[in-house]
């Protein structure tokens, strides 16, 4: 069963895309913005490195 890290990790994870979405969605006519797109692939990574630890 997997812990409260797995699902921390899987929670970034989601969080991390989400922003992804919403800096698309959001962009205006100079793409979207960087600061909202690198926060969202830092947390999507740090979510990724998170599980990925935990499942092997």
């Amino acid at each position: 069963m997997p812990g409260i890290l797995y699902y921390a990790g899987r929670g970034l994870q989601l969080l991390g895309m989400w922003l992804l979405l919403v800096s698309i969605v959001t962009a205006g006519p100079l793409g979207p913005s960087p600061r909202i797109f690198g926060a969202g692939i830092a947390v999507f990574l740090a979510g990724w490195l998170i599980v990925r630890r935990r499942t092997r």
